[in-house]
């Protein structure tokens, strides 16, 4: 059975992971923009498709009433599309340390929102027994 949660702390904690990927995808474009292998630019393309389309199913699961299972389940999903977007731009863009720097920021943050939603979860659990 899912518990739902009060949404409005896990909208403020996604807004910071959201921003930041936004930016690192800004990045990512501009670093790539020069570049002139379309069939490796057609899989960052694709990668970035996929965070994106990632990113809007999350916004639509931390919509009350909030399901910190559901949430949960989308950020893992965002995380690994994330991690296959910086796997597919490091093999064109070699030595970028800010990519992994941008990722490592925001893998951090979205292991952050994990917790709290299982915590979350968990009072709600406590509260019902």
């Amino acid at each position: 059975m899912t518990h739902q949660i009060d949404p409005l702390p896990v909208i403020n904690k996604s807004t910071v992971i959201l921003k930041n990927i936004k930016d690192l995808l800004v990045q990512i474009k501009s670093s790539v923009e020069n570049y002139d292998c379309d069939e490796e630019l057609g899989g960052v393309v694709m990668s970035a498709r996929k965070v994106s389309l990632t990113m809007n199913q999350y916004l639509g699961s931390i919509s009350p009433p909030t399901d910190p299972d559901l949430c949960d389940a989308r950020l893992v999903a965002m995380s690994l599309a994330l991690d296959n977007l910086v796997l597919v731009t490091s093999s064109i863009l070699t030595g970028c340390q800010w990519l992994q720097d941008s990722l490592r920021d925001i893998d951090e943050k979205i292991t952050d929102l994990r917790e709290y939603l299982n915590e979350e979860a968990e009072d709600v659990e406590l509260t019902k027994v």
